[in-house]
């Protein structure tokens, strides 16, 4: 009937460039280059090869920072 019409149009896996709120994230694929928007809901967690001691960068809140420094 329709053979493409019920195909994943993308694939990944892809980077996760901004999460916006509401539930939109902005994806980037890596081999291309090309970014767009999706609903976050529609992604699935991928984690090849992830060693937790290979990349750890600990987050500060700088708000957080701002008003008990004073």
């Amino acid at each position: 009937m329709f053979p493409g019409k019920l195909r994943s149009r993308w694939t990944g896996p892809f980077i996760v460039k901004v999460v916006y709120p509401y539930g939109t994230v902005e994806i980037e694929n890596p081999a291309t280059g090309q970014s767009f928007k999706v609903n976050g809901q529609r992604l699935k967690p991928f984690l090849e090869h992830f060693d937790q001691h290979e990349s750890s960068e600990n987050l500060v809140d700088p708000l957080y920072q701002a008003v008990h420094s004073e």
